[in-house]
Parts: C-alpha cells; sequence; structure tokens
C-alpha cells in the first residue's frame, strides 16, 4: 500500500520540481551575459575596426595632398628633397603600422598641342626609392588638366588596410613588403599646379 502511494505521489513531486525551477531566478543574469556578451564584443570590435579603416582613409587623402603641395611649392627640387617629403607623407599615417604606403610623384608636362607626357618622376615603396616611369612617357590626363604649355604633378599613394579581425572579410591584399593579407587597399591621387615657373625641375630624378 506504501508502494503504490509513493509511485502516486512521484509526478507531483516531479511537477512541484518543474515550477520550482521555473520559478528560479538565480543564475539568469549570468546566462544573460553568456548569450550577449559574444554579440557586444563582435560589435564593439567590428566598430573599432571600421572607425580605424575611415580615419586612415581620411588621413591618406590628406597626406596624398600635402605631399602634391609641398612638391608643387618649388622651384627646383632634388630626388633627396623628394625622398623626404615622400618619408614626411608615411609619416603621416601613423600610427598605422600594419603596412606602409606606397608613393608616386610624377611631374607632368602638357604642350601647346594638349600633349601630356612625364617630365620625372619618383615612388616610394618600403623605404626604396626608384624611378617608375621614363622621360617622355605618354599620360593620360582628364581633359580639365590639359592646359597648353603647363605643367602639373601627381601624386599618387595606396596602402593595404590590414584589420585585427577580418571578420567577413574575404580581399586578398599585398603589402609594401610583399606579404599577402586580408584586407581593403586604399588609393588616392592627387593633382596639383606648380605654383612658381612653368614646371618644377627635378635634378637626380
Amino acid at each position: 500500500m506504501k508502494a503504490y502511494k509513493d509511485k502516486k505521489m512521484a509526478p507531483v513531486e516531479f511537477v512541484k520540481r518543474v515550477h520550482s525551477f521555473v520559478r528560479d531566478r538565480r543564475g539568469v543574469a549570468a546566462l544573460e551575459f553568456a548569450l550577449i556578451a559574444p554579440v557586444m564584443i563582435a560589435l564593439y570590435m567590428g566598430s573599432v575596426e571600421v572607425t580605424a579603416g575611415l580615419d586612415l582613409n581620411k588621413n591618406l587623402g590628406r597626406a596624398t595632398s600635402m605631399v602634391a603641395d609641398l612638391v608643387n611649392q618649388q622651384k627646383t627640387i632634388s630626388a633627396d628633397d623628394i625622398n623626404k617629403i615622400m618619408d614626411i607623407g608615411t609619416a603621416t599615417l601613423l600610427p598605422y603600422t600594419r603596412d606602409t604606403p606606397q608613393i608616386t610623384v610624377t611631374s607632368i608636362t602638357i604642350s601647346a598641342a594638349k600633349v601630356a607626357t612625364v617630365a620625372w618622376s619618383r615612388r616610394k615603396v618600403n623605404l626604396t626609392y626608384t624611378t617608375p616611369y621614363k622621360a617622355g612617357d605618354a599620360v593620360a590626363l582628364n581633359a580639365n588638366l590639359l592646359v597648353p604649355s603647363t605643367s602639373v604633378i601627381r601624386v599618387e599613394m595606396s596602402v593595404a588596410y590590414v584589420p585585427l579581425m577580418a571578420f567577413y572579410m574575404k580581399n586578398a591584399v599585398t603589402t609594401a613588403t610583399g606579404a599577402s593579407a586580408i584586407g581593403i587597399t586604399m588609393a588616392k591621387t592627387a593633382y596639383g599646379r606648380v605654383r612658381q615657373g612653368a614646371s618644377v625641375t627635378c635634378s637626380g630624378c
């Protein structure tokens, strides 16, 4: 008879325990944190990467314009002076250090017939300075820049933005050192008219 009563009470006791478990609020905060924390951390890191990328893109534009402006102010300049100006452009992107920018400075001469050709050029890639274009090479310019018998300075800068956390990024980029990484290639181009005289003369370019 006693065994029969125990069998009858077992479901009732089970229901009571279920109700007690449902009403128990201990550990709810820890459970909610465990569910929400990964999402919040991902959102935080994502916002940090987006902000850093936008800041680098803004600084890249400023550095490109600054390099062009510094060269345009000169009447004569040396290859060493251009190298130093490109070094300043590189420093402008600090504190970003996951890549260094590739910088190309080109002096373009426009003839009376509106034909644009290279007068001289200098390039910096990972502390290596070279002459990328030959004097006299043809250059394609926007029609608005083709003013007869003038000269313009073109500055091209590009850098690979390599995030700390790539998330859903799949684009492969190549840094200045030649290493491959996941990120975004950012590039800017600036043109400027010569301030003094008809052109900027470069010695050693």
